[in-house]
């Protein structure tokens, strides 16, 4: 949303927006000279002629209720912004797709190709989840929830992989996987990363192996806009990643405190392989990140969790009400581990236990890394 925002503000449109807490993203707004509301108030769009939302605004906002306003659904925006370009590329998959996102952005950058870019992270060095490009080519991350990338009309679809997730709109991998057929037969041109060719004598500098496979479908789109080999093993090598994703955020007592997306029961193993790569005795801090989820994936949950030590963080709860059994809480206690219920609890627990490990990983995509403040 914010990056869209920008894309907006930069075509010369005015341009408002709310949120429930000030955070880095709005701060950034803000300092472009978008107005930025926090809280909901019906006060903040009168007047505007379209209120843009996304898949977790409730009904009932009171910004949804001035009744001159058109509602344009988030996925709607970002197709009619995708449509003014030639070559459109849509990064979709349950996992990976933020950082494939930004790999493919390094090589066309690095071959000098200027795309405008829309990504679900902030991407390094750029410090920013957004460009604003003058070529032709418009590079997106896709999101499968709701099924709203099925609005994107990409000539190239790359599928990074296809995992049971939101639980609140799929009823099953069945469900899944049928969606990402609707959306790879959309486009004209359809990369999956199990097909992809591997770059030979590929060194990143981000770790795990998942991201080898990220490259991988980063390098044929590469391959297929006709970008050559050396170019875009450079682009890769140098490649530095992008904000939560095993990232190094502090450190206390020689511990390194990393920041880490991993949200899915995939992701945390990942996570967990990669800490294991690079630290001899390590703690996963792991905040749930709504309730169904939780409930859906219970089990690969316990199971994942129970090959680390860890600790649970109250749930993320997003858009969603409390569910018994689908709490952190709940999970903490079939596993038999501890549930960090404050910020100043958490705090306090990293400084307590950090001379005991090379590495605390704060895990989840809710807001835990923005609690932690030694």
């Amino acid at each position: 949303m914010s990056a869209l925002a920008v894309m907006l503000h930069t075509r010369g449109h005015t341009v408002s927006g709310s949120d429930l807490v000030a955070n880095e993203q709005t701060r950034k707004l803000q300092s472009l000279g978008i107005k930025i509301h926090i809280g909901h108030a019906r006060a903040n769009s009168a007047g505007a002629d379209f209120v843009v939302i996304n898949g977790a605004v409730d009904e009932g906002n009171p910004e949804l209720k001035n009744k001159t306003a058109k509602i344009v659904r988030r996925e709607e925006l970002l197709a009619e912004i995708e449509s003014t370009y030639k070559t459109r590329i849509a990064v979709a998959g349950t996992h990976g797709k933020s950082t494939t996102t930004a790999m493919i952005y390094a090589i066309l950058a690095n071959a000098n190709l200027d795309p405008t870019v829309h990504n679900g992270a902030v991407i390094q060095p750029i410090n920013s989840n957004y460009v604003i490009g003058k070529g032709d080519i418009f590079l997106t991350e896709a999101c499968e929830f709701k099924r709203s990338f099925l609005s994107l009309r990409p000539t190239i679809a790359v599928i990074t992989n296809v995992d049971f997730d939101h639980a609140d709109c799929y009823k099953d991998l069945a469900d899944v996987q049928k969606t990402f057929d609707k959306f790879a037969a959309i486009a004209q041109t359809v990369i999956k990363t199990e097909e992809c060719l591997p770059v030979k004598d590929l060194k990143l500098r981000v770790p795990g192996a998942h991201n080898l496979e990220n490259a991988r479908a980063a390098a044929q789109v590469g391959r297929v806009l006709g970008i050559s080999e050396p170019i875009i093993k450079k682009a890769l090598e140098n490649f530095m990643g992008i904000d939560r994703r095993f990232q190094k955020i502090a450190s206390v007592d020689n511990c390194d405190i990393i920041s880490d997306y991993a949200h899915h029961p995939a992701e945390i193993a990942t996570t967990i392989q990669t800490a294991r790569s690079l630290y001899k005795k390590f703690l996963v801090i792991f905040q749930p990140h709504t309730y169904t989820r939780t409930i859906a994936l219970f089990q690969r949950f316990m199971q994942v969790l129970s090959t680390c030590d860890c600790v649970l963080y109250k749930t993320y709860a997003a858009r969603e009400k409390p569910i018994t059994g689908g709490r952190a809480e709940d999970l903490a206690a079939a596993a038999g581990v501890q549930c960090i219920e404050t910020h100043t609890a958490l705090n306090a627990f990293i400084k307590k236990h950090s001379d005991r490990y090379d590495a605390i990983i704060l895990t989840g995509a809710g807001d835990m890394q923005g609690h932690f403040a030694l």
